[in-house]
């Protein structure tokens, strides 16, 4: 626990110095900004929801001058492939050789707007990148910024040109945030701003290596041990949202209503190591204390999960009734699962 407190300690303010950073530019968000600071931090990746104008592109452009990492856009559009995203192979004039350029994946935080509007052959050439952060090219397999971090925008009004995201790409996304309008205040500040970025005076105040030796350190496992009851609880909570597995952990009564709603769960052992470490990050980074709380998992239960259930075909969850969404089936697996076995 000491080593976890040092490690984290410095992280907690510099995470302080890049909220305070980002409200130069940014107003409101404050869960959205801490949900991309998690993902930096835990190595994971962001899937962004909102409707158009909410400051997405802002948010990560800012961001990535705030940590002084490389930032490029991605318009994902349904005529794009994946060499658009990847990169490829193109021959050099006068000679037999052939010549790699990468593409815009290449870079330490990568925004790629409205994802579901890419084909699932363009998802696909995600899937390398988001979990080994690695891109293959022809025959030649290269590495990406160790720093890589994808964060992912949906847009939830539009259904013209759009597809389903594949479902292994969403078990990669990390966290599903969704931005919300702002409050008449914050409105009233958007709309007499500036949009001139550099009279926001924005400061780095961390690199790379910062939170690359976070993230190394929660990769490593050594900051937790498998049988700790946050841990455990975690992981039946993970398990309670299969279908498959909910018997398990639910009565006979509330196991026939649940997967009466839910159809699939996507969380995998992925998601459980995910789930943790964004736990961590929270708890010790962004809250700065100095324990790990159930109620600390119970706060991002809903950003882990709601990407990863899927409903049952005629079901109230399926019909998008206000009643029982994913955030309110979540709700009420939380209600059911104990914090603590009683074995």
């Amino acid at each position: 626990m000491k080593e976890l407190l040092e490690k984290f300690s410095d992280s907690f303010a510099k995470m302080k110095d890049i909220k305070r950073e980002m409200a130069k530019v940014i107003i409101g968000q404050q869960e959205a900004i801490d949900h991309i600071l998690i993902c930096l931090f835990a190595g994971g990746h962001l899937l962004l929801e909102s409707a158009p104008g909410l400051g997405k592109s802002l948010m990560a452009d800012t961001l990535s001058k705030i940590l002084r990492v490389d930032f490029k856009r991605i318009q994902l559009t349904p005529d794009m492939t994946p060499q658009d995203v990847t990169g490829y192979e193109m021959p050099v004039w006068g000679t037999q050789e052939f010549a790699t350029r990468k593409g815009p994946i290449f870079c330490g935080l990568n925004l790629s707007d409205e994802f579901n509007r890419a084909s699932e052959k363009t998802q696909a050439a995600y899937m390398e990148p988001m979990q080994e952060r690695k891109v293959s090219i022809g025959l030649e397999t290269y590495e990406l910024d160790k720093i890589f971090t994808l964060i992912g925008t949906r847009n939830p009004i539009e259904t013209g040109g759009t597809f389903p995201v594949a479902e292994a790409i969403l078990d990669r996304f990390t966290i599903n945030a969704i931005l919300h309008y702002p409050s008449l205040s914050e409105e009233r500040k958007i709309a007499a701003g500036s949009e001139n970025l550099s009279l926001a005076d924005l400061r780095p105040v961390c690199g790379p290596e910062d939170i690359l030796a976070i993230r190394d350190y929660l990769m490593s496992g050594k900051f937790i041990e498998n049988d700790h009851p946050i841990v455990d609880y975690i992981c039946r909570l993970i398990q309670a949202s299969r279908p498959e597995q909910s018997q398990l952990f639910l009565t006979k009564s509330d196991d026939d209503c649940y997967k009466s709603w839910v159809k699939l769960s996507l969380a995998s052992p992925r998601t459980a190591k995910a789930f943790v470490r964004a736990v961590w990050v929270y708890s010790f980074g962004i809250l700065g204390q100095n324990l790990i709380l159930p109620e600390h998992v119970k706060a991002l239960a809903k950003s882990i999960l709601r990407h990863r259930l899927f409903p049952q075909e005629g079901s109230q969850f399926d019909k998008n009734n206000d009643n029982v969404g994913p955030d309110e089936i979540i709700n009420w697996l939380l209600e059911r699962i104990p914090i603590y076995r009683s074995d």
